[in-house]
């Protein structure tokens, strides 16, 4: 079992840290990081407003690679495209990590294991979660439609602005030129 870090009593986290030192004393720790600290992340989201809760169980496994696994949780605001105004969407992510030296390391962990690689034997823990985020975040995001302001919704459908009938050939133009 891993003895749980003092960052869980005071809540604060390592900015940087040796996963090796972790895993070899089986440690482990959770906190909160607030998400105005990911600058990419944030450009991404319609709001910099909350934290991300991570806790991670370090450990050296039997082929002695340095593991930890734990999960991570968010909530973020993303921009629904459908209205382009705020929508929120919950993370809740398993984490299996493998702490490599190099990316020709990371091509030899197991699947089962993320690699995140090691900088000077240290990892920065921000990086590292804001990285995870972004891998989670949908790819596109609605509201549901009852959430969405009307009137884009009227607008984002594609049945209120089609005709009936036939729709004329836009390349009808170029036929008639090509008659002459």
């Amino acid at each position: 079992m891993a003895i749980l870090f003092p960052a869980m009593l005071n809540d604060t986290l390592p900015k940087h840290f040796d996963p090796r030192k972790y895993a070899n004393y089986e440690l482990a720790f959770e906190g909160y990081v607030p998400l105005n600290e990911f600058k990419e992340l944030c450009a991404i989201l319609a709001s910099n407003e909350g934290n991300a809760f991570i806790h991670l169980d370090f450990r050296v496994d039997e082929d002695r690679r340095y593991i930890a696994t734990g999960s991570l949780t968010a909530q973020v605001q993303v921009v629904c495209q459908r209205c382009m105004e705020a929508v929120t969407h919950d993370l809740a992510l398993d984490l299996s990590l493998g702490f490599v030296y190099d990316e020709d390391h990371a091509k030899n962990l197991p699947k089962d294991y993320d690699p995140v690689v090691m900088t000077d034997g240290d990892v920065i823990l921000a990086d590292m979660v804001e990285q995870e985020i972004i891998l989670a975040l949908p790819i596109v995001a609605y509201h549901e439609e009852s959430g969405c302001n009307p009137a884009a919704v009227k607008y984002a459908s594609s049945t209120d602005d089609a005709p009936d009938g036939e729709k004329p050939n836009p390349f009808s133009i170029l036929a008639q030129l090509k008659a002459k």
